[in-house]
């Protein structure tokens, strides 16, 4: 059996780093740079792996390698191997500087703009020897990345669907907004949305965790999508569009109300999940640098999220 054959000795750590680099360089070549060796060598640890395991774990094409079936499975387990391995030499590391210690954390636009930087910053003046990795993408990334320990935990909107396997740890209540740049022609008077189609209009991407209710928002209403449409989820490229146009943009209310150029338009978004915190795998260990993270994300949460929003109900 194969379960058997993972553990009579053949399959070595080497191997795991072998397998994980490839996956993620798609070819051998781009492996064998990665690891500074020779294609040769990656193709002969290759083909001791697989003849271990006595499956392919690895499509050959012209265009580089593709997991097969049987290779997404070992790697999905590879990784969590190798990251379990890597959080225990940061624990010990840890353990060694008692005021030291590595945290990663994911975060999207929501978390990134304002509660993650003045948490962060916080931390760094208690802790400065303490190291925070910060990963920003979208939802569905980020949880991938949790699900295989290569994140501590998410900082960002949570889902209204929450799954058994992660622990949530709502801190305040901030809806979505529509927003647009102070003198818009529609700030002043008041708007339904049909008469906000014809503007230029900047939603998040399509892999966004919000996309699906926005688009219900026109839907439901009997409304097409906006046709001058622009898919951004980053405040970087979407303020100066809004700046420089009369486009309508969708963003967190705190980036909004923090923002002396921006305005807030009076349509509601009840349709999205406003509820903001933190996401962590359930059975993943607490250690000391998380829980300081956490701690700090919470009291600025309490302290500096409050004046413009509504606290959460905390139930970890």
């Amino acid at each position: 059996m194969i379960s058997n054959r993972l553990l009579d000795g053949r399959i070595r750590m080497r191997h795991l780093i072998l397998v994980t680099t490839v996956a993620e360089a798609r070819s051998l070549v781009g492996a064998a740079t990665a690891l500074n060796v020779t294609q040769p060598f990656v193709s002969r640890g290759l083909q001791e792996i697989e003849r271990a395991l006595s499956v392919r774990l690895f499509e050959r094409g012209p265009r580089g390698v593709k997991p097969t079936a049987e290779g997404e499975i070992f790697l999905e387990y590879a990784w969590v191997v190798l990251n379990t391995l890597r959080r225990a030499g940061e624990h010990l590391d840890e353990v060694n500087m008692a005021s030291s210690g590595v945290v990663s954390v994911g975060a999207n636009l929501a978390a990134a703009h304002f509660l993650l930087p003045k948490a962060i910053v916080d931390l760094k003046s208690m802790y400065p020897t303490m190291t925070v990795s910060v990963f920003e993408a979208y939802q569905e990334r980020l949880i991938a990345l949790l699900n295989r320990d290569e994140l501590d935990l998410l900082v960002g909107r949570l889902p209204r669907v929450r799954l058994p396997e992660h622990r949530y740890l709502p801190l305040y209540d901030e809806p979505l907004t529509l927003v647009v740049r102070r003198g818009h022609p529609a700030i002043d008077r008041p708007v339904e949305l049909s008469e906000l189609l014809n503007y230029p209009w900047v939603l998040p991407c399509a892999s966004s965790m919000v996309r699906p209710a926005l688009d219900e928002m026109f839907t439901s209403n009997g409304f097409p999508l906006p046709r001058n449409l622009i898919e951004c989820s980053s405040i970087v490229t979407t303020k100066p569009i809004l700046l420089a146009s009369d486009a309508i943009a969708s963003l967190p209310m705190l980036v909004a109300s923090t923002d002396d150029e921006l305005d807030i338009l009076p349509i509601p978004l009840d349709m999205i999940p406003g509820q903001m915190g933190i996401i962590m795998k359930r059975d993943a260990p607490l250690n000391r640098a998380k829980m300081r993270l956490i701690d700090s994300l919470t009291t600025v949460a309490d302290s500096h999220v409050s004046p413009f929003l509504r606290p959460a109900e905390k139930v970890f």
